[in-house]
Formats: C-alpha cells, structure tokens, sequence
C-alpha cells in the first residue's frame, strides 16, 4: 500500500493504493468523485465508498476529506 499527493483540478489529493495504478486512470476517478461532488461534507456524511467503472477494469474507492483509497475491484 502506497500513499502519494497528487495534484488534479488545481486541488491536492492524497491517493492511496494497494495496486500501481496508471495516472491517467487516477485522473479518471477523481473526475468521477469531483463530477458526483463527492468531496463535499454534506456527501461525504451519507456516502464515502464508491464502485467506479473504467474502460479497462472496476474500482472501489472510498474518500474521506480530500483523501482517496483506491483499490481494484
């Protein structure tokens, strides 16, 4: 398990992983959880995991505050 910053959208995450994982597929989740706002309090209080589906492969995220666990699903 690793643990990085990662610059996207002018913010700075914090993305830990269990599997190296490509950037561009990083980019993809974080547009996800940005476009269904998942960093907002309000939706991080009913709901912090996420099954986020990729061209190539499925992935269980989970974000709390401007951290981001990713794992393949």
């Amino acid at each position: 398990m690793e643990s990085m910053p990662f610059l996207h959208a002018n913010r700075i995450f914090t993305i830990t992983f269990f599997e190296d994982l490509a950037f561009a597929d990083v980019r993809q989740i974080l547009d996800h959880l940005l476009e269904a706002d998942a960093f907002s309090p309000d939706v991080q209080a009913e709901r912090g995991h996420y099954v986020i589906e990729l061209d190539h492969g499925s992935f269980n995220v989970w974000v709390y505050e401007m951290e981001v666990i990713i794992q393949s699903g």
